[in-house]
Protein backbone atom coordinates (compact mmCIF):
# COMPACT_ATOMS: atom_id res chain seq x y z
CA UNK A 1 0.00 0.00 0.00
CA UNK A 2 2.66 2.35 1.18
CA UNK A 3 4.81 1.61 -1.71
CA UNK A 4 1.67 2.00 -4.20
CA UNK A 5 0.99 5.61 -2.65
CA UNK A 6 4.78 6.73 -3.12
CA UNK A 7 4.91 5.83 -6.55
CA UNK A 8 1.55 7.66 -7.43
CA UNK A 9 3.44 10.53 -5.38
CA UNK A 10 6.14 10.41 -8.03
CA UNK A 11 4.01 9.62 -11.23
CA UNK A 12 1.70 12.70 -10.08
CA UNK A 13 4.90 14.59 -9.66
CA UNK A 14 6.54 13.56 -12.92
CA UNK A 15 3.54 14.43 -14.82
CA UNK A 16 3.13 17.82 -12.50
CA UNK A 17 6.83 18.46 -14.08
CA UNK A 18 5.87 17.68 -17.63
CA UNK A 19 2.58 19.97 -17.09
CA UNK A 20 5.25 23.11 -15.33
CA UNK A 21 8.17 23.00 -17.98
CA UNK A 22 5.72 22.64 -21.63
CA UNK A 23 3.94 26.02 -19.74
CA UNK A 24 7.71 27.59 -18.36
CA UNK A 25 8.99 26.78 -21.71
CA UNK A 26 5.83 27.37 -24.01
CA UNK A 27 5.64 30.35 -26.31
CA UNK A 28 2.93 31.48 -23.94
CA UNK A 29 5.13 30.51 -20.81
CA UNK A 30 5.96 34.33 -19.54
CA UNK A 31 2.35 34.78 -19.24
CA UNK A 32 1.65 31.68 -16.84
CA UNK A 33 -0.58 33.05 -14.54
CA UNK A 34 -3.01 33.21 -17.54
CA UNK A 35 -3.52 29.40 -17.96
CA UNK A 36 -4.77 26.00 -16.02
CA UNK A 37 -3.95 25.48 -12.24
CA UNK A 38 -2.04 28.53 -12.17
CA UNK A 39 -4.70 30.77 -13.40
CA UNK A 40 -6.96 29.54 -11.42
CA UNK A 41 -4.89 29.66 -8.26
CA UNK A 42 -4.21 32.95 -8.97
CA UNK A 43 -8.33 33.60 -9.76
CA UNK A 44 -9.00 32.05 -6.33
CA UNK A 45 -6.33 34.35 -4.39
CA UNK A 46 -6.99 37.33 -5.96
CA UNK A 47 -3.94 38.17 -6.89
CA UNK A 48 -3.44 41.70 -7.86
CA UNK A 49 -1.02 42.46 -10.71
CA UNK A 50 1.87 43.22 -8.35
CA UNK A 51 1.57 40.15 -6.75
CA UNK A 52 2.04 38.30 -10.17
CA UNK A 53 4.67 40.57 -10.48
CA UNK A 54 6.38 39.52 -7.65
CA UNK A 55 5.49 35.86 -7.81
CA UNK A 56 6.86 36.17 -11.55
CA UNK A 57 10.25 37.53 -10.30
CA UNK A 58 10.06 34.80 -7.58
CA UNK A 59 9.78 31.89 -10.44
CA UNK A 60 12.64 33.52 -12.78
CA UNK A 61 14.97 33.50 -9.67
CA UNK A 62 13.82 30.07 -9.43
CA UNK A 63 14.18 28.63 -13.22
CA UNK A 64 17.51 27.93 -13.47
CA UNK A 65 17.53 25.49 -10.68
CA UNK A 66 14.40 23.89 -11.55
CA UNK A 67 15.35 23.66 -15.01
CA UNK A 68 18.85 22.13 -14.49
CA UNK A 69 16.89 19.49 -11.85
CA UNK A 70 14.11 18.80 -14.60
CA UNK A 71 17.53 18.36 -17.72
CA UNK A 72 19.23 15.94 -14.54
CA UNK A 73 15.47 13.75 -14.08
CA UNK A 74 15.31 13.93 -17.85
CA UNK A 75 18.65 11.87 -18.43
CA UNK A 76 18.40 9.28 -15.50
CA UNK A 77 14.94 8.89 -17.22
CA UNK A 78 16.58 8.78 -20.30
CA UNK A 79 19.46 6.42 -18.90
CA UNK A 80 16.78 4.22 -17.16
CA UNK A 81 14.84 4.09 -20.52
CA UNK A 82 17.60 2.43 -22.59
CA UNK A 83 18.34 0.30 -19.81
CA UNK A 84 15.09 -1.87 -19.75
CA UNK A 85 14.75 -1.05 -23.46
CA UNK A 86 13.01 -4.36 -25.28
CA UNK A 87 12.39 -6.03 -21.96
CA UNK A 88 16.26 -6.41 -20.41
CA UNK A 89 15.77 -5.93 -17.01
CA UNK A 90 18.63 -5.34 -14.51
CA UNK A 91 16.93 -4.81 -10.82
CA UNK A 92 20.34 -3.82 -9.39
CA UNK A 93 20.77 -1.22 -12.27
CA UNK A 94 17.50 -0.49 -12.00
CA UNK A 95 17.52 0.27 -8.44
CA UNK A 96 20.46 2.42 -8.69
CA UNK A 97 18.91 5.24 -11.10
CA UNK A 98 15.53 4.86 -9.54
CA UNK A 99 17.82 6.24 -6.37
CA UNK A 100 18.91 9.07 -8.51
CA UNK A 101 15.65 10.19 -9.24
CA UNK A 102 14.30 9.73 -5.80
CA UNK A 103 17.31 12.06 -4.71
CA UNK A 104 16.45 14.38 -8.29
CA UNK A 105 12.61 14.13 -7.07
CA UNK A 106 13.21 15.13 -3.50
CA UNK A 107 15.48 18.27 -4.37
CA UNK A 108 12.51 19.41 -6.50
CA UNK A 109 10.33 19.34 -4.05
CA UNK A 110 12.71 21.20 -2.00
CA UNK A 111 12.90 23.83 -4.55
CA UNK A 112 8.96 23.98 -5.07
CA UNK A 113 8.32 24.29 -1.09
CA UNK A 114 10.93 26.71 -0.87
CA UNK A 115 9.05 29.02 -3.55
CA UNK A 116 5.99 27.98 -2.16
CA UNK A 117 6.81 29.33 1.72
CA UNK A 118 8.56 32.65 -0.35
CA UNK A 119 5.36 33.28 -1.67
CA UNK A 120 3.10 32.94 1.17
CA UNK A 121 5.69 34.98 3.51
CA UNK A 122 6.39 37.98 1.19
CA UNK A 123 3.72 38.16 -1.33
CA UNK A 124 0.16 36.94 -0.13
CA UNK A 125 -2.22 38.84 2.37
CA UNK A 126 -3.23 36.93 5.69
CA UNK A 127 -6.77 36.96 3.55
CA UNK A 128 -4.67 35.10 0.31
CA UNK A 129 -2.60 32.85 3.13
CA UNK A 130 -6.32 31.79 4.63
CA UNK A 131 -7.55 30.83 1.10
CA UNK A 132 -4.39 29.55 0.54
CA UNK A 133 -4.20 27.15 3.42
CA UNK A 134 -7.83 26.11 2.15
CA UNK A 135 -6.62 24.93 -1.57
CA UNK A 136 -3.84 23.43 -0.06
CA UNK A 137 -6.64 21.26 2.12
CA UNK A 138 -8.89 20.49 -1.01
CA UNK A 139 -5.85 18.98 -2.75
CA UNK A 140 -4.86 17.01 0.07
CA UNK A 141 -8.52 15.82 0.11
CA UNK A 142 -8.31 15.38 -3.36
CA UNK A 143 -5.21 13.01 -2.93
CA UNK A 144 -6.58 11.21 0.07
CA UNK A 145 -9.90 10.53 -2.32
CA UNK A 146 -7.65 9.19 -5.04
CA UNK A 147 -5.18 7.06 -2.95
CA UNK A 148 -8.29 5.72 -1.43
CA UNK A 149 -10.38 4.76 -4.67
CA UNK A 150 -7.08 3.07 -5.95
CA UNK A 151 -6.49 1.35 -2.48
CA UNK A 152 -10.53 0.06 -2.86
CA UNK A 153 -9.70 -1.05 -6.63
CA UNK A 154 -6.97 -3.33 -5.62
CA UNK A 155 -9.42 -5.04 -2.70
Amino acid sequence: MKQRLVWLGAVLMIIGLGVVFARAYSPMGHRWYRGGALRHIARELNLSRTQRSQIKSIWEAEKPTVAALAGEFAGEDKEMASLTAQGTFDEGKVQAIADRQGTTLAKFLVEKEKMKSKIYATVLTPEQRTKADKLQERWHSRLDGLAGRLNHADG
